[in-house]
């Protein structure tokens, strides 16, 4: 039994050998193919760049903290008082915020202020947004 087994096995390996030839024979064919027709036969990378590494990604978060001559209550609580007793929209109050030269928007302000109590928010009816009154 372990003779014919011995002997199956040997088999196998000279029929992989042989097909192993044919193709190592196939992809020789086809590199001086793409040889005499200027192609690279090296197969294209995949997959994504190499990014900047860590050191960018810490100096990219490392910004400058701005100082403004109001503090973000203050300019929101402004603006609301400025626009009277119907109040400002979260439109006008973002307007006011970037022309102030703020970064980002003011809705994180904005909740502060209504968790304090210091203005109270209205929803629009039939529109998008609020109105926020002092």
């Amino acid at each position: 039994m372990t003779k014919k087994l011995i002997n199956e096995l040997q088999s196998l390996v000279s029929r992989l050998q042989t097909e192993r030839q044919a193709h190592i024979d196939a992809v020789a064919a086809i590199d001086t193919t793409f040889q005499a027709l200027g192609i690279s036969a090296e197969p294209k990378k995949r997959g994504r760049r190499p990014g900047p590494g860590k050191k960018a990604k810490i100096a990219k978060r490392q910004t400058k903290r701005r100082k403004f001559r109001t503090t973000a209550n203050e300019l929101i609580l402004a603006t609301i008082k400025k626009a009277g007793a119907k109040g400002a929209t979260g439109a006008q109050i973002t307007r006011a915020w970037t022309v102030g030269g703020r970064p980002g928007d003011a809705y994180n302000t904005l909740s502060v202020l209504l968790k304090a109590n210091k203005i109270k928010r209205q929803k629009i009816k039939g529109a998008r947004g609020s109105v926020y009154t002092a």
